[in-house]
């Protein structure tokens, strides 16, 4: 027991989840009040989109002028493995281009609408050989968000990934016009994040402003 409560309390204010899991995931970075111990797990339980819109109190509206089709559509040019559709738009992992990381990229609908705009989407990059470098960053920015960028925010975007310091754990946010990016660096994944902006709690809320990074 005294062992135990000995690693608790090491790694009080050291908590992150990270859900890799479930059509949208939920990225925050440490909880005020969460003790991790050696047997907590890294993954936890995704919202389901019922309940995240319950915590939203409104569902994710749309990315301005991007359409999952559309952003399907160039990922078949892109990857070797066709995206996969799912319940609210696709989901599929396969190999990163150019790097051979196991990754899986999903695009998510927004119910608002008509119910063809992009409200989510994120590339997640899980893999022991992991190495978070510029060649990483080019293949994620490159092959997987580019379908949904626009004038601007793909050297912006690009930028802002190389500048991260990945020599210790990282939550980040960037808000920009259209989106809200969210980025995790940790242990064994990357995974780089694009919500629309609308909700102001609960899983995809948008930050009030700027950049936050915790390590």
């Amino acid at each position: 027991m005294r062992i135990v409560a000995a690693v608790a309390v090491l790694a009080l204010g050291g908590a992150w989840w990270f859900s890799a899991v479930g059509e949208e995931p939920t990225v925050r970075g440490p909880e005020a009040g969460t003790v991790r111990t050696a047997d907590t797990p890294n993954v936890e339980r995704p919202s389901t989109p019922q309940e995240a819109t319950q915590q939203s109190g409104t569902p994710l509206p749309p990315i301005p002028g991007t359409t999952v089709d559309a952003v399907a559509a160039d990922w078949a040019k892109l990857w070797k493995t066709p995206p996969q559709p799912s319940t609210r738009g696709y989901d599929t992992t396969a190999a990163l281009p150019g790097t051979g990381y196991r990754t899986r990229f999903v695009a998510l609908r927004s119910p608002a609408g008509d119910g063809t705009e992009l409200a989510t989407l994120f590339c997640l990059t899980r893999d022991q050989r992991l190495v978070r470098d510029q060649r990483l960053v080019r293949a994620v920015v490159d092959s997987c968000l580019a379908p949904a960028l626009r004038d601007g925010e793909k050297s912006t975007l690009s930028t802002w990934l190389t500048e991260q310091d990945y020599s210790r754990d990282v939550y980040a946010t960037r808000e920009l016009p259209r989106f809200v990016v969210e980025l995790v660096s940790r242990d064994d994944a990357f995974q780089v994040k694009l919500a629309s902006k609308g909700r102001t709690a609960g899983p995809g809320a948008v930050p009030a402003a700027g950049t936050s990074a915790t390590g």
